[in-house]
């Protein structure tokens, strides 16, 4: 599919959401990039889908893989592949956090979404909506991306009502070297959520 570039806001971005993620253990893991190096096993990837509501920068729907990386001292989720589906979202993504985002569907019934991109279904899973009622709590998120040649970090700080992650694969697409299905080995919802995702820094290109 070829894209004409869209306008986008300029970092930082800021968002109420709601947040799942999910880390599977995979027998085929996805390959780091030269330059980072795998935090804790390679084999655990996550999946993470979140939903930016009114009263965010951009209001969409995302669904991300990543795995867990280090480069030096730091650390971060490393994102394989990540759609989205608003454009102004795509472009922003790519030219400020130097993350390759895609175009896809979400179709919502219920707790469940399939989400579809050009290609077919990428997947379908439930997960539970409902807000959690524990206490906000204060969090970072980190997380590598490639930018012009160049390795960058950005930490996202965020305060939400976190819980456990009622989160099932429902039916995942054959094209990934690595299988995702049934339930996580664990999970977490921050339902609701505020993030704030600002510039990243530079790291260098090697």
């Amino acid at each position: 599919m070829t894209l004409t570039e869209k306008p986008y806001p300029p970092p930082p971005w800021r968002s109420k959401n709601q947040m799942w993620m999910g880390a599977f253990a995979v027998d085929t893991p996805p390959v780091l990039p030269d330059g980072l190096r795998p935090l804790l096993s390679p084999r655990w990837v996550v999946l993470g889908l979140i939903r930016y509501l009114e009263g965010s920068t951009l209001t969409y729907d995302e669904l991300v893989i990543a795995s867990l990386a280090r480069r030096g001292f730091r650390t971060g989720l490393y994102v394989h592949h990540i759609w989205v589906d608003s454009e102004a979202s795509l472009w922003g993504g790519r030219r400020i956090w130097g993350l390759n985002k895609e175009l896809a569907t979400f179709a919502w019934e219920g707790d469940t979404v399939r989400v579809t991109d050009e290609a077919g279904p990428i997947v379908t899973m439930t997960v539970d909506r409902a807000p959690r009622t524990a206490p906000w709590l204060p969090a970072i998120a980190p997380g590598f991306g490639r930018l012009d040649g160049q390795w960058v970090h950005v930490t996202g700080s965020l305060r939400a009502r976190f819980g456990k992650a009622d989160l099932r694969i429902e039916a995942w697409s054959p094209r990934f070297p690595f299988q995702l299905a049934g339930a996580p080995r664990f999970a977490v919802a921050a339902n609701p959520a505020e993030v704030t995702v600002p510039a990243p820094v530079v790291l260098g290109s090697g």
